[in-house]
């Protein structure tokens, strides 16, 4: 089976469709090619099975409008080719639509951390998420390869971490984000609350590790790599309630309550009060949401159910 991924190498969150293509293509079992969308007007597509499209997901973005006479012909390629035919939709919000200028086209679509109201509203046939890395490690482990063997000895001396970066629009993210900041200067439930963001730092992943509760805001959407660096590094995932109704992880559902918790502006601070009071729960939800992300993320188990998809299409 050939497969084809015409991609636009300044979109975002692409990486782990094209981890889990590399993966079946070293398999044997897909041979795989992978071109840039100002290549594909030149590039004949006839002697592939699928293609992929991947185009800027920020229509709004100078980015995509520099190269929109392009991408309007390149659309049109796309659409004139004759057998299995899947758009990939890397907008890291689950409920905004990375192919609006291709409204009423109902061609099945991979789609990055989606809304579930999305999923059967422009055909989500596969979920992906933010790409942390073919095996990222947990900072609190130590390995051989790419399999943990031990824990690694670190104190939880970071009660609650809601390191945040607002950004420079004054949009919604800034400003959400800005409200749960404000939110920390009366809070007194904890003397061990950390909110000095620190751009770039190399110590994140053990700074992380060392991390009881982590406050994961909303980013460019509901989702962020923030929320997946807390489950990988044992945190516990203390999420906007945003997150609740979107599909995180391609391989399971997190389930509120057991693997994460959840808040709004209103209970906040009453729900970081009860945590902090029951540090066993603490721990059984970060163990939970770690297994989770274990097994969720995994490229591998992502990779045989897209290739099962190709077979099931083609």
């Amino acid at each position: 089976m050939k497969v084809l991924l015409v991609r636009d190498y300044n979109a975002c969150n692409t990486a782990y469709l094209v981890y889990c293509l590399n993966y079946l293509r070293k398999r044997f079992l897909i041979k795989y090619t992978e071109i840039n969308v100002l290549d594909y007007l030149d590039f004949s597509h006839d002697s592939y099975d699928v293609v992929i499209y991947a185009t800027h997901p920020g229509e709004s973005t100078n980015k995509f409008k520099r190269i929109l006479p392009t991408v309007l012909q390149t659309d049109d390629k796309f659409q004139s080719f004759s057998k299995t035919k899947i758009l990939f939709d890397g907008h890291a919000h689950g409920n905004i639509d990375g192919f609006e200028r291709l409204k009423g086209i109902t061609l099945p679509r991979i789609k990055n951390a989606p809304h579930k109201e999305a999923l059967s509203k422009w055909n989500v046939i596969l979920s992906t998420t933010h790409p942390m890395g073919i095996f990222p490690k947990s900072p609190v482990y130590k390995y051989i390869g790419s399999f943990p063997v031990f824990p690694k000895s670190i104190e939880r001396d970071i009660e609650v971490s809601c390191r945040i970066n607002l950004g420079e629009n004054d949009n919604y993210r800034r400003q959400i984000r800005q409200a749960i900041l404000d939110k920390f200067k009366d809070y007194h439930g904890s003397n061990s609350v950390n909110t000095k963001y620190v751009p770039k730092d190399p110590n994140y992943k053990i700074y992380m590790a060392r991390v009881l509760i982590s406050v994961c805001p909303p980013g460019h959407g509901p989702g962020s790599f923030r929320h997946l660096e807390t489950l990988n590094a044992k945190s516990l995932m203390f999420s906007h309630d945003s997150i609740d109704d979107v599909q995180l992880l391609p391989n399971t559902d997190l389930i509120e309550g057991e693997d994460y918790v959840s808040f709004n502006l209103d209970n906040m601070t009453d729900k970081l009060d009860e945590l902090l009071a029951n540090k066993d729960r603490i721990k059984q939800i970060s163990e939970r949401g770690y297994n989770k992300f274990v097994k969720g993320y995994s490229i591998g188990k992502f990779s045989m159910k897209l290739y099962s998809k190709f077979r099931e299409l083609v």
